[in-house]
């Protein structure tokens, strides 16, 4: 399949399903998807859906989804919104013409070898069958019976009937496929820029899911919550849009945190609204608020942390009114304090305990990697599919440096603002960071994460930020380094953080040790990680 999976763009469905039928079935050869011709017979332009390049034949395929009616010699097209639109020429005759310009193009940039190759072409309409016609072969068409039963059948009947009709034809040799492919993968089959491909993301990512709505509908109703969700299933964005919520009701409203610079990163977005967010360090005696909303809820569970959060609530924690977002995949431990005993206390007030369960921030190939090194439940991914996870095998210190060097090179090819960049290292020590040898870090253009860089977040510089600080913030592209080891909770814990983060690329530096301690990680958990990524998948 070329491209080898569809991105986020707009695609109707229908191409969508014959994409995913074609890439399962059991067809020799190369499936196109979306060829331009720049000249035809009687358009400026043309497209194709599909071109297969097979073994025996180039087989051009349109693809009609919807409601497909012929009445008077004009077409009509119907989608599933209703929408609709007319034409004269049907699919067999723009099919036809298409693969006419298609054969023509290739025959004036290869000559003689092309003539002969058979050509032929196919219509495919998945959600109908069409009443037969004198208008074309049955051989030609595949309808909605055929299609759901057996598409690989539709089309090697297909290529029995175009072949019988050009009996001089031979195969297509093997060079001359190569050629071909080379010739026509261009059109389209080239990786746009990264920082284009993290924009479609985004599109993608800043939409609240259907969940979170109704997560959002039952926060409103409920007195007191705890919702639980992994990393990238959006707790803080919910959490700042309860704040922003209740604030609307004329409710004083505390947004509280253990982190400052994640304080200041929700303080920035409530900014304008009346909803006060401190860090609990900064929390002294107040007047009790209405409600008290609060994310990384697992950072706070101690009870000395409890008491001052009882004392700023109205009512308390056992009838105030609040709610807890809560992540206990292996965050909650990165402060050392964390007592199962205090959660219990909590939960001792039976507040409702909705989950959230779809992963709005990483694309497929972050969660299943977060997941398959870490064992943590990231959700099944909803953002869709995005640049490969890239693993870079360091030796030393130094090694490490012109790794991470070289990548941010290639992110500036790909043409990466240094703000969508954030440096996370596991070790958090910037004067024992890779990143400190770097000629970015010497020019100054690389930024530490504080609690002031957060209120603007994510700035105009590159940032390097510790995985315990970069809790609750995120990025487009991550680069995850200082990785000592991975074998204690700790070092996990921190690696789950470090991993969860970017929202679209994300690489790794690893030490020949920390690979091997991987690859012992990856043979525990990656069934589970495998069964979350087909679902995302779905």
């Amino acid at each position: 399949m070329v491209p080898t999976e569809l991105g986020a763009e707009e695609i109707t469905s229908s191409e969508r399903r014959v994409f995913e039928a074609l890439s399962r079935s059991s067809l020799a050869g190369t499936a196109l998807h979306s060829l331009n011709l720049p000249d035809h017979e009687y358009k400026l332009t043309a497209e194709l859906d599909f071109v297969l390049v097979l073994d025996v034949l180039i087989l051009a395929v349109e693809v009609k989804g919807g409601q497909v009616s012929c009445r008077d010699g004009i077409w009509t097209y119907r989608d599933r919104a209703g929408h609709h639109r007319t034409s004269r020429e049907g699919p067999f005759k723009q099919v036809q013409t298409g693969m006419f310009a298609l054969r023509d193009r290739l025959r004036q940039r290869h000559g003689q070898p092309i003539d002969d190759v058979a050509f032929g072409f196919l219509v495919i309409t998945p959600d109908v069958d069409l009443a037969g016609s004198f208008e074309w072969d049955d051989e030609t068409y595949c309808g909605r019976g055929p299609f759901n039963r057996n598409l690989t059948k539709a089309v090697e009947r297909a290529c029995a009937y175009w072949k019988a009709k050009q009996p001089a034809a031979n195969p297509i040799p093997k060079q001359l496929q190569t050629t071909l492919l080379r010739d026509l993968r261009p059109s389209f089959d080239r990786s746009p820029l990264l920082d284009a491909r993290a924009s479609e993301l985004e599109r993608t990512i800043v939409r609240l899911t259907e969940e979170q709505y109704e997560r959002l509908d039952l926060i409103s109703e409920e007195p007191r919550v705890i919702c639980h969700g992994g990393a990238g299933t959006g707790k803080t964005f919910l959490a700042a849009e309860v704040a922003r919520r209740q604030s609307l009701l004329c409710r004083r409203v505390l947004f509280c945190c253990r982190s400052e610079v994640l304080a200041g990163f929700v303080r920035n977005r409530l900014a304008g609204t009346n909803v006060d967010v401190m860090a609990v360090s900064k929390l002294k005696a107040i007047k009790p608020y209405d409600v008290l909303v609060i994310d990384e809820a697992q950072d706070l569970m101690t009870f000395d942390i409890l008491t001052k959060l009882d004392d700023a609530v109205r009512g308390g924690l056992s009838d105030g009114r609040w709610v807890m977002f809560l992540d206990q995949n292996r965050q909650a431990h990165l402060y050392g304090d964390y007592d199962h005993n205090a959660l219990q206390y909590v939960e001792s007030f039976r507040p409702v305990r909705p989950n959230l369960k779809f992963n709005c921030r990483n694309t497929r190939e972050i969660a299943f990697q977060t997941r398959a090194y870490t064992g943590a439940d990231t959700g099944v991914a909803t953002a869709g599919a995005g640049p490969e996870v890239s693993f870079a095998p360091v030796d030393d210190r130094a090694s490490e440096t012109a790794a991470l060097d070289a990548r941010l090179r290639a992110l500036r090819e790909h043409e990466v603002p240094p703000e969508h960049i954030t440096i996370v290292s596991l070790r958090g020590d910037w004067e024992n960071s890779a990143a400190r040898d770097l000629r970015d870090a010497r020019k100054g253009r690389i930024a530490k994460l504080t609690p002031s860089l957060a209120t603007t977040w994510p700035g105009t510089s590159m940032t390097w930020a510790s995985a315990v600080d970069f809790k609750g913030l995120e990025n487009r592209f991550v680069c995850v380094i200082d990785i000592d080891s991975v074998e204690s909770e700790t070092e996990l814990n921190l690696l789950y953080v470090a991993l969860s983060r970017p929202r679209a690329g994300l690489w790794i530096a690893v030490t020949p040790l920390v690979s091997g301690q991987l690859r012992a990680l990856f043979k525990e958990h990656h069934v589970g990680a495998m069964d979350a990524y087909q679902k995302a998948k779905l």
